[in-house]
């Protein structure tokens, strides 16, 4: 599966789509801003090629990434 697949593939398995919007955000590979429609908040979801994953980075902890693996059921904090 291609890498811009799998970050729609987590984003429609993580998130109520009806509750969102999605953005493109070119500053990150295949990156897609989840936006909320009800509050002023929004995580951006991209791929890393380096270790192959999805990951995700959320707007109040924009420099930290959370690595998404969705066969690990813990989230691993990355700098």
């Amino acid at each position: 599966m291609e890498a811009r697949e799998r970050v729609q593939e987590w984003i429609h398995s993580t998130f109520d789509i009806e509750h969102v919007t999605l953005q493109r955000d070119d500053s990150v590979p295949y990156g897609q801003r989840v936006c909320s429609k009800t509050e002023n908040d929004y995580a951006i979801v991209f791929f890393d090629e380096r270790s192959d994953q999805v990951m995700c980075s959320f707007k109040e902890m924009e420099p930290l990434c959370f690595r998404i693996d969705p066969f690990i059921e813990h989230a691993d904090i990355r700098q």
